[in-house]
């Protein structure tokens, strides 16, 4: 009898300890993209989806990506090099670095100014190619730094 007793003790202990495991807060575990580094403007628009030339006006929001949280931004379109999007003003999201927080460095949108915007779509939203090369300074009267044609 003290041996049943003995193994009902031990086997009440280990499913109380087990089912510990799962009342504790589950930590997250972040998703790190290993992001494509173009070594040229070329490289770049030959890989986007759409490319144009616009001025990030203001934040309109956050869209969720690879488990982080990413800044959209109504931009008024100059120019569309390449790619179809809408006329007038559209939402783009600015792509965030992953492994950490989303913009170490500030959003790239954030900078104000006229710029070229190299995009990719994912769920019927316009995304930055990638968190460092999705942007670019792009003043008035500069050439193109690639070819469309």
């Amino acid at each position: 009898m003290r041996r049943f007793a003995g193994i009902t003790t031990i086997g009440v202990l280990l499913v109380a300890l087990l089912s510990g495991c799962w009342l504790l807060p589950v930590s997250r575990t972040d998703t790190c993209v290993d992001w494509v580094r173009f070594e040229t403007m070329q490289q770049r628009f030959d890989h986007a989806g759409a490319v144009l030339v616009g001025t990030a006006l203001k934040r309109d929001g956050e869209v969720q990506t690879y488990g982080y949280q990413a800044n959209v931004h109504v931009v008024e379109v100059e120019q569309v090099l390449k790619g179809s999007l809408g006329e007038g003003p559209v939402r783009i999201a600015s792509m965030p670095v992953t492994c950490g927080a989303s913009y170490p460095d500030g959003d790239p949108l954030d900078a104000g100014g006229r710029q070229l915007l190299f995009l990719t779509q994912q769920n019927g939203e316009w995304f930055t190619m990638t968190p460092d090369q999705g942007a670019a300074p792009f003043p008035a009267g500069t050439p193109l730094p690639f070819t469309t044609g």
